[in-house]
């Protein structure tokens, strides 16, 4: 009885298996799209609201914005590997201890690099589900300048790792856009905020 229900199961992915590879998929091994990124994100903390008056508790504090341009080359028609470059900008607040302001403000505190990002990442199209779009990779964060109204230096290099899950709406054979959530934890001095957000692919144009 063992036997013959192994019988079937392998009979039944045998199947599934030859279905799959001979359907149309949205991407095909080769492939190469360029696209247009726009994200966003931001620490998940009640105490945010609370920068702006006399005091704000410890903790890390951070909200990013980026605007880029991505690279994807598909080794299977299922698998991507992706690079690109980002400009990563935004304000962080990392307190070991409660901030008291008295006459100052918040962004005189604050750490507010504007750097270029480099992205090494890999990301799935589900088997079978090829709308559901999964990855996670490193950001390479190299601080070029501060935003003007810090008072702080550019900073030094430092490092994200975003964990992506969201929707790939790009047809076959095709371009498109793509939008998914993103969770980067980011390692600054010994800190390491964790952001959660959104990158959006405006549009995603097919080389190849």
């Amino acid at each position: 009885m063992n036997n013959k229900v192994l019988l079937v199961f392998l009979l039944v992915l045998l199947i599934a298996g030859s279905a799959f590879s001979q359907r149309q998929h949205k991407h095909e091994s080769g492939n190469m799209l360029f696209g247009i990124d726009v994200g966003m994100g931001i620490t998940p903390t009640r105490n945010f609201a609370k920068l702006a008056s006399e005091s704000v508790p410890s903790g890390n504090y951070a909200f990013t914005f980026d605007l880029g341009l991505n690279l994807d080359y598909y080794l299977f028609s299922w698998l991507s590997i992706n690079s690109g470059l980002l400009m990563h900008s935004g304000m962080y607040l990392l307190l070991d201890g409660a901030l008291f302001f008295g006459g100052d403000k918040f962004y005189e505190y604050a750490y507010m690099p504007i750097c270029l990002t480099v992205p090494i990442m890999a990301h799935i199209n589900v088997p079978f589900v090829e709308w559901l779009y999964l990855g996670a990779g490193v950001h390479l964060n190299f601080p070029v300048s501060t935003i003007p109204i810090s008072n702080s230096s550019k900073g030094d290099f430092f490092i994200g790792v975003p964990i992506d899950l969201g929707f790939d709406f790009i047809k076959a054979g095709k371009g498109g856009s793509r939008f998914f959530f993103r969770v980067t934890p980011e390692f600054h001095y010994g800190k390491t905020p964790i952001l959660i957000g959104f990158m959006w692919q405006m549009y995603n144009f097919k080389l190849r």
